[in-house]
């Protein structure tokens, strides 16, 4: 079995798949696979021959703080990134989740976004308030801005939850988060 679990960015999506793993499941990060295929020769080559050398760091990894700013304020330098890392990352996922005998939960932001939706057995979405996501990615470091534009790079959660076949809502804490994984886990168990 392997579920999708999208929702947007601030809603609990990380903290809602690392309670499904005492159920078994291996969980796979999308947003990982993507920092693993940028590190990747071929994508260092392509960023800096688009961006220059301000996109690295000086041991010669991708400056992510930098490259951030850069794809989050300009949708043509984000649609440059994702259209060189996304097939990398979905061929990386595929490998990911190649042993049929687990239980895949993978975790992807731009689920949909993507259309990705039909690649999975179930979809689930974590979603919030705005408010409740302004307040998380506050306290992760990003200016109330930078928060919303992030948002808004992303399909809004109400499109997000009418697409998925499960949704947990997450304004709660994290035990009521487990409890709510816990319960999605006894229906969803074959």
């Amino acid at each position: 079995m392997v579920i999708g679990l999208t929702g947007g960015i601030g809603c609990g999506k990380t903290a809602a798949a690392r309670f499904f793993e005492p159920s078994g499941f291996v969980i796979v990060e999308a947003d990982q696979l993507a920092r693993q295929a940028l590190e990747e020769p071929a994508s260092l080559q392509a960023i800096q021959a688009r961006w220059g050398s301000d996109c690295m760091r000086p041991d010669g990894t991708p400056n992510r703080e930098w490259i951030g700013r850069k794809v989050f304020t300009d949708a043509n330098e984000r649609a440059f990134l994702e259209s060189h890392l996304h097939p990398r990352v979905a061929v990386l996922r595929q490998q990911a989740t190649a042993d049929r005998t687990r239980s895949y939960i993978v975790e992807i932001p731009l689920l949909f976004e993507l259309g990705l939706e039909n690649t999975f057995d179930a979809v689930v979405c974590i979603a919030c308030s705005d408010e409740v996501r302004l307040n998380r990615l506050e306290k992760r470091g990003l200016s109330r801005e930078q928060a919303t534009a992030r948002i808004n790079t992303q399909m809004p959660i109400n499109e997000k939850v009418k697409k998925s076949k499960y949704v947990i809502w997450n304004d709660g804490d994290l035990d009521f988060l487990e409890a709510e994984v816990d319960r999605l886990v006894a229906t969803i168990r074959p």
